[in-house]
């Protein structure tokens, strides 16, 4: 062997070990120490398959018989072959024809894959683990988004998401030539309800106005909390007068005139005013200013009917 190649050799990170058509080991590198646990210096001259144990088997044998007589490389799989070296190692063998000044021998590469197999598991585990951090992720997106566009106390769409849908719908009833309708709902009195019966009963009535508006309207139509006891509805894909009036009845019919609030017999009032474009405006604040104006001539008529 040239002085260069046995130093070569041993810094290769596979265990390497050359041995005669004899079998005896005339090379063991390194590596193949640490895979095997057993020194160079003990095992050369030994039969290989004496100190592998593992390849005095036909296998092995017929083999190496077929590449001494100039057959091809052969390679035995660990998951097929197990222990080859020892338990505690997995390994790929490869064993290849060498040939030096008409001198055959036969060069064995032991391949450790064991940190092959717990590099595919840790990254099983970074993969999970990157799963779980995006369902956590996705989770705190939807608690976002629920802070940025849904009222923290009644639930129903804040302003933000209001003002979004309504440029949606507006749009859409331009194009097509629609009507789109707009609901402006404030609760009678309500100041006078927190002032009576204090702050957070007065949160909850809130909170249960909003709920008989969302159970009253359609799937589409989107509730708003607009203010401290005002509320916006949209109502796109609206065609007549009737279709609105369809949806007051409801919310009327729904609505109680004393409600139980912690233990309070409160008389709930609701006004309701309602604009439509494009009779009544051409944009969103013309409507909701035209459905307010509708609103204060309700509030004005039951003022009335109450005296």
């Amino acid at each position: 062997m040239d002085s260069i190649l046995p130093g070569v050799l041993n810094c290769i990170n596979e265990g390497l070990v050359i041995i005669s058509v004899d079998l005896e080991i005339t090379y063991w590198n390194p590596f193949m120490e640490k895979l095997s646990g057993k020194k160079s210096e003990a095992v050369l001259g030994q039969n290989v398959d004496k100190v592998l144990p593992t390849l005095e088997r036909p296998f092995f044998h017929n083999a190496v018989q077929r590449l001494i007589n100039g057959g091809n490389p052969v390679f035995f799989s660990a998951a097929m072959h197990r222990n080859l070296v020892s338990q505690d190692h997995r390994v790929n063998l490869k064993i290849n024809r060498v040939t030096v000044e008409d001198k055959v021998s036969l060069l064995l590469e032991f391949i450790d894959v064991t940190n092959q197999f717990q590099r595919i598991s840790q990254l099983r585990d970074y993969v999970s683990q990157l799963s779980h951090l995006n369902s956590q992720l996705k989770q705190k997106e939807k608690v976002i988004e629920k802070l940025a566009y849904y009222d923290k106390l009644t639930g129903v769409a804040n302003r933000a998401l209001f003002d979004k849908f309504a440029d949606k719908y507006l749009n859409i009833a331009k194009a097509r030539g629609t009507m789109l309708g707009l609901m402006f709902v404030d609760v009678n009195e309500f100041k006078l309800i927190n002032d009576t019966y204090g702050h957070n009963t007065g949160d909850k009535v809130m909170t249960r106005v909003a709920s008989l508006l969302t159970e009253s309207t359609r799937k589409n139509d989107i509730v708003c909390r607009y203010g401290g006891d005002e509320f916006l509805v949209l109502l796109p894909d609206i065609r007549t007068f009737r279709d609105y009036q369809a949806i007051a009845d409801r919310i009327e019919a729904n609505k109680k005139r004393h409600i139980v609030q912690d233990g309070y017999d409160i008389w709930l009032s609701l006004s309701m005013g309602i604009s439509f474009f494009p009779d009544d405006g051409q944009t969103i604040d013309e409507l909701i200013a035209k459905a307010d104006e509708f609103m204060y001539v309700n509030k004005h008529e039951i003022r009335q009917k109450n005296l």
